[in-house]
């Protein structure tokens, strides 16, 4: 295992694959979102979007595995955040 981490190639995939996921994630953070949530509380998803596009740039050279992974979970977490507000702040769009 040890290897594959190590292995420059593999982890520019890794990193790279994390950016495209950011990509598809702007889906969760900006779009779905603006369908639903009032505009003051929408501000926060897409301050959360740059955050998370700024720490996966960030961490692409140092920590790909983290950048590949932090889309993915970013993306789970702005997902239950959205359904939480539906369910209690009645966000419907």
């Amino acid at each position: 295992m040890k290897a594959i981490i190590q292995n420059r190639t593999v982890a520019w995939t890794a990193g790279v694959l994390g950016l495209v996921g950011h990509l598809v994630a702007v889906l969760l953070y900006v779009i779905l979102p603006g369908l639903e949530v009032p505009k003051p509380e929408l501000y926060a998803f897409w301050a959360a979007w740059l955050i998370v596009l700024g720490v996966t740039v960030w961490w692409l050279r140092s920590h790909p595995w983290r950048s590949a992974l932090l889309p993915l979970i970013g993306a789970v977490l702005v997902t239950v955040i959205r359904i939480y507000g539906e369910q209690h702040f009645g966000w419907r769009g």
